[in-house]
């Protein structure tokens, strides 16, 4: 590899992306509405329910719970936080540098710092949780930490609440600079394999699989969507 090592930048796929946090504020919005009407009917109907039937007052009094929790729990998932929280990715001929929503530096993995792995039969792997196209992906490193011990790190381009479109482009050239710069380490063969160190690069398709999952979540919003218009209908 005689050329110059080109940066690469994670770039957001702001359709799904958008999509998605859509989807979440809407479950937020209908726990809401039904929070307030649950509460609303518990009560109208306290004195009856405790006195006549009380399963049915500790059902809603757990059942408001829940939802009370449900929603806190959306909520700072959404917003708690967001300072400690990578949204970018920069692999240039230094390493690897993760970024939070101000650009500001929360992380660095740099070439020169990767070690040899001293038990394992690669000093990088791949790692994947599911199947290899559509589970979580994730490379295994070897750093050495304060102490002088060298320990297994990661290398994760699966931001929270965030889809990447180049997340295999950053895997790829994250390892190409490996080759180029530390090429003492040993890569393991289904890495190489998977990412096509050896050739060019294929092209990534929109498949049948993601396909259905678009189908999916536009029928989930819909259907959140008419349920909170029932409940306008039936409370206003």
């Amino acid at each position: 590899m005689t050329e110059k090592f080109h940066a690469i930048e994670s770039k957001i796929n702001k359709p799904v992306t958008y999509f998605l946090m859509g989807l979440i504020w809407i479950a937020v919005i209908l726990i809401i509405i039904v929070t307030g009407t649950v509460f609303s009917f518990f009560c109208n109907n306290f004195r009856q329910y405790l006195e006549n039937d009380p399963g049915i007052f500790f059902t809603l009094f757990i059942a408001q719970l829940l939802l009370m929790f449900c929603c806190i729990v959306l909520i700072m998932a959404l917003t708690h936080r967001k300072k400690q929280k990578i949204r970018k990715a920069m692999v240039d001929e230094k390493g690897v540098t993760f970024y939070n929503n101000r650009n500001t530096i929360i992380e660095t993995i740099l070439y020169k710092d990767l070690q040899s792995a001293q038990n394992s039969s690669g000093d990088v792997q791949v790692c994947n949780t599911q199947t290899i196209k559509y589970g979580k992906t994730t490379l295994r490193i070897y750093l050495k930490n304060k102490a002088g011990k060298i320990l297994p790190a990661t290398v994760d381009f699966n931001f929270e609440l965030v889809i990447l479109s180049n997340q295999y482009d950053l895997y790829r050239q994250f390892l190409l600079g490996i080759q180029h710069f530390r090429p003492d380490l040993r890569i393991t063969p289904q890495t190489i394999e998977q990412y096509n160190l050896t050739s060019e690069p294929q092209k990534t398709e929109f498949g049948i699989f993601e396909y259905i999952m678009a189908a999916v979540f536009i029928l989930a919003a819909a259907g959140l969507v008419y349920v909170v218009i029932l409940l306008m209908k039936m409370f206003v």
